[in-house]
């Protein structure tokens, strides 16, 4: 979904926070299409809100991404101020 719907390869993403009572965050990834609406195209719920926890989940969708098209390159990623997911894009 992610590769066929994003238009100018833009991902963004949030999370919730302390939003449950264990903890856990949802994490929500979205791409814009042609008409700049956002279309959410994975979420993904951990336990953890760690470099290396974000990290691993981000590469491997981000493989998954190349192997279906390899030219695919993300132009730009939308996150708030959170350090854990922009140190994890780095």
């Amino acid at each position: 979904m992610m590769l066929k719907y994003s238009h100018n390869n833009i991902i963004s993403m949030d999370s919730t926070f302390s939003t449950n009572k264990y903890g856990y965050q949802l994490y929500t990834l979205m791409v814009f299409d042609e008409h700049r609406n956002g279309v959410p195209v994975a979420w993904v719920i951990s336990s953890r809100n760690t470099i290396a926890e974000l990290s691993k989940w981000m590469s491997t969708l981000f493989s998954i991404g190349k192997k279906e098209r390899p030219d695919w390159q993300v132009q730009a990623f939308i996150t708030d101020d959170a350090t854990a997911e922009i140190e994890a894009l780095r």
